[in-house]
Formats: C-alpha cells, sequence, structure tokens
C-alpha cells in the first residue's frame, strides 16, 4: 500500500464530507486538512473561524501552506514562503475502524512564534501511527497575524489569536477523530520550544479543558509579554515598515515588509535594543499577558487554575542540558559576548549582579567565561527553570508528573553544540534520517536513544507512563536521556536557586 487512487485510503467526516489521503508503508496519511477557514480579509485579526463544510470527496494528499513567514536564513530581498490559507492539521494514523479507541497526539510545533510549520519531515507522524496511536500534527498563524497585540478599541482584534487557533484545532480534534478510530477521551497533546510554550499557555486557561487528557512538554518557553512590551514591539514593526502602528496601517502593508521587520527584530539584538526591546523575551513576538484570553503569565495562571480546580491531567515535561547552545555556538556568538551583555541579560530580567557572580563561580571552570555564562543564564531562564517549576505544580495539583532531561551532547559545530535546544526532537520523533534531524544529531546518532525517547513518548499517550519513576515532592524522579540513559532522584544545580522570586 504506496499509493494509488483505487487503494486510497478515506474517511467520512460528520458533517457528509469525505477525505481521500494515502497510504506511507501501511500507514494512512491525511494532509491539509481544514479546520479553519482561511485568516483574509474581514477574517484576517479575527478569532478563528470553523472551515466550512463540504459534500463529496476532498482530496488530502498535500499539505497545507505553512503560516507566512521567511526562511530562517532570509537575505534582505527574501520573498516570503507560506500563505494565508494555512489553518490545517495533518493526521496520520494506523489502519483502524470506526470506535478502535486508540489514544490520539496532537503536535504543537515550535518556531519562535514567527517560523515554523507542520510540514517538516522531522516532524512527520508515520513513526507514531505504527505505535497504534492517531497522531496529528496542527498549524496556526504565527508572527503579527497571530501574536501581535493591538489595543483593545483598535477593531476589536482578539490577542493571543495563535493561542485560539490552536484552541480550534483541539476542539476538531474533539469533534472529528472519531472517524480515523481515534478517541477524544484519550488525547495527548505535546509541543516543543514555542509549541511547549503555547500549551503551557492553555494549561492556564479555562477555555481548554477537556480536550486534552495528557500533555507533553519539551523544552516549555514560558516567557510572555506584558501589555507595554507588546505595545512597544507593535511600534518597532511598524517603524521598520513605515506606517503608523495600527491594526488597519499594518494590515495594508505589504506582508513581505511586515515579515522581514519581524526577522531582523528577532535576529539583531542591537535593533532590538533600539527600538525599546529588552532582552527578557529572546523573540520579539509572542503570546501576550492581556487579562481576558490569557489572564496571567503561564506559571501564575496554571497555579491559579489548578488550585482553584484540580485537573484530571497527566504531564510529563523536560529540558535539555545546554538550551541556549543552539543560539550562541553556530556562527561563533558565544565566544564574542562580553561582561557587559552578560549584566544587561541579567538586569532585563530581575536578576542582581551578585547573584550573576555567585552564579558563574557555581559553573566548572572552562564554563566561566561570559559567552558559556550568558548560555547557561538563558537556558535556565527560558527553558530549564521553567520545566521545574511546571514539574512541580504538575507533582502537587495534577493526577501525575514525569520529568526528563535531555543530555546527550551533539557532535556538530566541533563537538560545542552538545545537548542544545531541538536536539531530542528527531529522537522524539524516530526520525533520525531527516536532513533537519542530522543538522541536530551529525551523521551516526544513536539509534537506541531514539527508540528510548520514542517508546516512551509513546507509552505516556496510550497509558499515562513514559516507563520511569513518577515526579513529585518527596522523591523527584528524574529520566536522563544520553547515551546511558538513567533515572534517578534528582537534586536540580544549585544554581536554579538565583531564580527564586524570578521565575
Amino acid at each position: 500500500m504506496t499509493g494509488g487512487t483505487a487503494a486510497a485510503p478515506q474517511v467520512t467526516l460528520p458533517h457528509g464530507g469525505q477525505l481521500r489521503g494515502q497510504w506511507d508503508h501501511g500507514v494512512r496519511v491525511f494532509r491539509g486538512v481544514p479546520y479553519a477557514q482561511a485568516p483574509r480579509g474581514a477574517l484576517r485579526f479575527g478569532a478563528p473561524v470553523p472551515a466550512l463544510p463540504w459534500s463529496g470527496l476532498r482530496d488530502a494528499a498535500t499539505f497545507a501552506p505553512m503560516a507566512p513567514q521567511l526562511a530562517r536564513t532570509a537575505k534582505a530581498d527574501a520573498p516570503p514562503l507560506g500563505g494565508e490559507d494555512c489553518l490545517a492539521v495533518n493526521v496520520w494514523a494506523p489502519p483502524a475502524e470506526l470506535g478502535a479507541g486508540l489514544p490520539v497526539m496532537v503536535w504543537v510545533h515550535g518556531g519562535g512564534f514567527f517560523r515554523g510549520s507542520a510540514s517538516e519531515p522531522l516532524y512527520d507522524g508515520a513513526a507514531f501511527a505504527r505505535q497504534g496511536l492517531v497522531f496529528v500534527s496542527l498549524q496556526y498563524r504565527l508572527g503579527m497575524d497571530g501574536f501581535m497585540h493591538f489595543e483593545s478599541g483598535d477593531d476589536g482584534a482578539p490577542a493571543n489569536r495563535g493561542l485560539l487557533d490552536q484552541i480550534a484545532a483541539l476542539q476538531w480534534v474533539q469533534d472529528h477523530i472519531h472517524a480515523w478510530g481515534g478517541d477524544p477521551a484519550q488525547v495527548t497533546v505535546f509541543g516543543q520550544s514555542a509549541g511547549a510554550g503555547a500549551l503551557a499557555c492553555l494549561l492556564g486557561m479555562p477555555a481548554s479543558r477537556g480536550l486534552f487528557q495528557r500533555v507533553i512538554l519539551q523544552s516549555p518557553s514560558v516567557a510572555c509579554q506584558t501589555l507595554e512590551e507588546a505595545a512597544a514591539v507593535r511600534h518597532a514593526v511598524a517603524a521598520l515598515v513605515g506606517v503608523a502602528p495600527r491594526r488597519a496601517a499594518l494590515a495594508s502593508a505589504p506582508i513581505d515588509s511586515v515579515l522581514h521587520a519581524v526577522h531582523r527584530l528577532a535576529a539583531d539584538p542591537v535593533l532590538r535594543l533600539q527600538h525599546g526591546l529588552g532582552g527578557r523575551n529572546f523573540f520579539p513576538l509572542r503570546p501576550v499577558v492581556d487579562g481576558r484570553v490569557l489572564a496571567a503569565a503561564p506559571l501564575q495562571a496554571m497555579q491559579q487554575q489548578w488550585m482553584a480546580d484540580p485537573p484530571d491531567l497527566q504531564v510529563l515535561v523536560g529540558s535539555n542540558v545546554d538550551e541556549m547552545r543552539l543560539y550562541h555556538v553556530p556562527g561563533g556568538a558565544i565566544d564574542r559576548v562580553t561582561d557587559a551583555q552578560v549584566l544587561a541579560f541579567a538586569q532585563d530580567v530581575g536578576l542582581p549582579t551578585d547573584a550573576v557572580r555567585a552564579y558563574q563561580a557555581l559553573l566548572p571552570p572552562a564554563q566561566q567565561t561570559p559567552g558559556e555564562l550568558l548560555s547557561a543564564l538563558q537556558s535556565d531562564f527560558y527553558y530549564r527553570v521553567p520545566a521545574q517549576r511546571i514539574a512541580a505544580l504538575a507533582s502537587e495539583w495534577t493526577r501525575s508528573a514525569h520529568r526528563y532531561e535531555f543530555g546527550w551532547a551533539s557532535p556538530q559545530w566541533r563537538g560545542r553544540l552538545g545537548a542544545a535546544h531541538a536536539v531530542e526532537l528527531p529522537f522524539v520523533f524516530a526520525n533520525l534520517h531527516t536532513a533537519q534531524g542530522q543538522e541536530f544529531t551529525g551523521a551516526a546518532p544513536p539509534a537506541h536513544l531514539a527508540q528510548e525517547m520514542h517508546q516512551s513518548w509513546a507509552s505516556f499517550a496510550h497509558q499515562g507512563e513514559p516507563g520511569w519513576a513518577r515526579y513529585d515532592g518527596s522523591t523527584p524522579w528524574v529520566q536522563h536521556f544520553d547515551s546511558a540513559s538513567h533515572c534517578e532522584i534528582h537534586s536540580d544545580p544549585a544554581r536554579f536557586n538565583v531564580w527564586e522570586g524570578i521565575l
């Protein structure tokens, strides 16, 4: 079953319309299935509107366009990628009948809230489908369209539209996934980086209750913007584009100009500083604590919601040992960092200078250079400490908590990349062969580690147990994924203590 129209798999959706997918070595694959109407014209900055039903047979052989963005290494004249009709899901499923009751996994991609897509080969869900799971990947609005905050009186554009898209996609799963044999009462959502950060936001939003029963957060980035920071970003983008910082003006601006403005702000910390954007938020656009869609920052919102009404939820959360090396090692930036840059970051996040020096003294001597120090500080602030905080909250208020740490050191960039941000992805998806995966791992990654991680994620989706002891206050077991993986009762590094009262 490798293709061919006659043998193509089909499903019938609740509204009566049908979808025709493709076979991929025994797995049914349906790509580009719309869950919401294209956010163009009057719908562009609105809440997502459910996709219109159709009658007859619709082809689902090709991915929807990615949300509008630029390539990661785009030059000044690079054309935009993707398109407006991006609000779609992709489904990988084993052969199954209606009512099969298969567990469901829903993937939310990362990319700093301004790039990325569900169609990347690294995120192919066939391996999970072969584990007896229905795998869904979703796309959501990015950049200005998904996360730029407009004033409350500015034509009524809701805040955090990208988060609202994810809620809509998860509601689509609830209403439709049984057509593939999936069980809407056994949904595991998982994401990495911005995808995990978005899910952390959803965990504190009442609108997400009942849409999933398990969650996996890989390197959750939970830093959100205040209203003041969001306004500064809007003004910065508008100034670079040359229009007024209003919805109508930005909507009428050429999309490539807007994308290049966001891209420049993301790539250039000096430019961000010139426009009044501090170093607390690494990327310029992200969820905003607006008081309505997002009532509070994720960790605070989770605690408030869970204390008031403990959720029937199982949580798996973790991070990588050398997260920020992904951003500091390629290109050699780690060797150009100055003491002034370290102290400027510390000031932006509220870390006193004496705490920075105490933190530096806790690092091995070879890692006490300014670049290594900044990388370690940012790794902990953006990802590692938030993962620990979420695990602690989940152990107290949810059904169960499991925690991991990924420590396998990639040989890339002459061995300096280490266990950087995103290096775990090809292992989790068991997609070591992909070009993007090998950019992270090199040409000869350990296959046994992929088998361990992939099986753990699938086991968690099946039964809420990844294969190691639970994390709780008295026995905080942590699974360490490395060349020789092991589980131990974990004592967090002493340097985590400097973040008390900040995170």
